[in-house]
């Protein structure tokens, strides 16, 4: 049986003109590309525990802004089985209110369920209801209305609001927003957890394939891939930035950026079968 893929997809980069917290209520403007991906490189690392795939659609180092149309075609090229899109509101402009919004698409009334069903998740964990009349919403933004598959777009929460900033910018939201996606991805997938050849679950970021959980190196590369972060997504090994970093420290590269320069040396250690485990 092919194992499910979840396309995920942090909205903007770090670049993207705008899209940060207000400076009244936040001097560093937190950009919204980073709270997106806080989010999802977490939401990846929980889902490695599990029997399924993932691909990010946005850049993970958020250096670039990845067009709305390269987005959903490369979910919908790799014919992924759902799609995540994580986003933070604007709009407030210094006023209290807020909350949490999920839209979806489709006309099926499947997808009004699925989309309530993500939003109850995240509230129940969060509790970043807030005071929106419409929680649950049908609009045709361009990453939900053009992928193939079900595909879901959240908005976490106002990057404006004085309500809410000082929520949004916690690390404990992040985290309790990253366990509520994947309580309802296991749910909408039917998902199962990894289990070692010993039988007990895999920790995130590792292999399951003889012994290879013992090696000091990860498995050598052998695939046509020829992005680090695709190289380890096919072995099923955890590529968010947060590990990458630490790879890259348990291999003697230090102050890991993301730079296309360090993700080649790492890239190229990993193809020749000598990636030290982090």
């Amino acid at each position: 049986m092919n194992k499910k893929l979840i396309a995920l997809d942090a909205g903007h980069g770090m670049v993207t003109a705008g899209k940060r917290c207000l400076q009244s209520l936040d001097p560093n403007q937190t950009r919204e590309w980073w709270l997106n991906d806080r989010i999802m490189d977490q939401v990846q690392s929980l889902l490695a525990t599990y029997d399924c795939q993932v691909l990010r659609v946005d850049d993970t180092t958020g250096a670039k802004d990845i067009s709305l149309s390269a987005r959903v075609k490369a979910a919908n090229s790799a014919k992924a089985n759902i799609y995540i899109s994580m986003h933070h509101n604007a709009g407030l402009n210094g006023r209290s209110g807020g909350g949490t919004v999920v839209y979806y698409s489709s006309n099926k009334l499947e997808r009004a369920v699925q989309a309530q069903k993500l939003y109850n998740a995240i509230i129940h964990r969060t509790g970043l209801s807030g005071n929106r009349s419409e929680k649950v919403v049908k609009k045709g933004f361009y990453v939900i209305a053009h992928t193939t598959m079900p595909a879901f777009l959240v908005e976490n929460g106002f990057m404006d609001s004085p309500t809410y900033v000082p929520v949004i910018l916690s690390d404990q939201h992040a985290a309790r927003t990253a366990v509520a996606v994947v309580e309802f991805l296991v749910d909408a997938l039917q998902l199962k957890k990894v289990q070692t050849v010993s039988g007990s679950q895999s920790p995130a970021g590792t292999t399951v394939e003889g012994n290879t959980a013992d090696s000091a190196y990860y498995p050598a590369y052998t695939g046509k891939k020829t992005t680090l972060s695709a190289a380890m997504t096919s072995l099923r090994l955890n590529s968010t930035y947060a590990y990458r970093k630490k790879i890259a420290s348990a291999n003697g590269i230090q102050g890991y950026m993301g730079t296309a320069a360090q993700n080649t040396l790492i890239y190229n250690l990993l193809v020749a079968g000598r990636l030290k485990r982090a």
